[in-house]
């Protein structure tokens, strides 16, 4: 009986736990549901006044005019380092059109394309991939020249300090296009060299193929798209550091990507390519506007 006296009030204690548990969370929804804001009068020299003033218009209808050193990241073979300009029409302070330019200065092999050269073994199986390891690097596909137009937005801006001693305005660009690239890669070849071709390899009566260091070049269109980060120091200068993706196919390794027995267009594969751009920006006109 006692056992049986101690189960029935332990299960008392539950419920009446529970209960008050339901009260209490009633009673707090009801506070929260009845809860008003603090309507606050703002009186004196502040009243009717703007939540910002003097605002440094950078961009709207001004004109801005980047030269810039960019270079590629994340290339499979070969990396571009690129020479060029852009220039920028702001029609508003966060919305502008522009167009933009480079032309690849210089090539650096990757690693894999140096390990290629350097350890790479020519077999009956792979002669059309690499009729010679050595000139494994002329045989890559590279970007000669870059180009394009973009539709600029800027929705965030503010002012950034460093050491508590030099101040800056920045922003965030976002922008979004369409770029035309130069593509230069490994000429069409079959698997099986016509009879009085002459062999670019190193012993030309082994049967290796004749087409290794022949080249061929085109035009690509392909959408454009990135960020940058912007930090203006004077009226009409600043910096730019931006990031810009170029998705597009190309045959990077120069060789036979889907096994059909010949290297043409159906072995470019796509490639997500990344380009990192360090500019210096001068604005015009040169005096800067503020609002009221």
């Amino acid at each position: 009986m006692m056992m049986l006296a101690k189960q029935t009030l332990s299960r008392i204690s539950l419920v009446a736990a529970l209960a008050l548990c339901l009260w209490v969370g009633d009673g707090l929804r009801s506070n929260v549901g009845s809860a008003a804001a603090q309507d606050v009068h703002v009186s004196g020299p502040l009243a009717g006044a703007t939540s910002v003033k003097n605002q440094r218009i950078w961009r709207g209808m001004r004109l801005h005019l980047e030269p810039f050193f960019a270079f590629t990241i994340g290339d499979e073979y070969s990396r571009s380092l690129i020479v060029g300009a852009e220039v920028r029409f702001h029609f508003t302070d966060w919305f502008g059109i522009g167009g933009w330019g480079g032309y690849s200065v210089a090539q650096l092999n990757t690693n894999l394309a140096k390990q290629v050269r350097d350890k790479g073994v020519t077999t009956n199986a792979n002669r059309l991939d690499l009729p010679s390891r050595e000139n494994f690097p002329e045989q890559t596909g590279r970007i000669n020249w870059w180009s394009g137009v973009e539709l600029h937005f800027v929705p965030f801006r503010g002012k950034l300090a460093m050491f508590q001693k030099i101040f800056v305005d920045a922003d965030l660009d976002f922008f979004v296009g369409a770029a035309f690239v130069g593509i230069e890669e490994r000429a069409n070849v079959v698997g099986q060299p016509a009879p009085g071709n002459v062999s670019f390899c190193d012993t030309p009566n082994d049967g290796c193929l004749p087409s290794q260091l022949a080249r061929s070049k085109r035009t690509g269109i392909a959408p454009s798209f990135g960020v940058a980060f912007n930090a203006f120091f004077h009226d009409f200068l600043g910096v730019s550091f931006a990031w810009r993706g170029i998705p597009f196919k190309y045959n990077t390794g120069g060789t036979d990507n889907n096994n059909d027995g010949q290297i043409d267009s159906d072995d470019r594969l796509k490639q997500f390519n990344n380009m990192f751009t360090i500019g210096l920006t001068f604005v015009l006109p040169p005096k800067m506007k503020t609002t009221d």
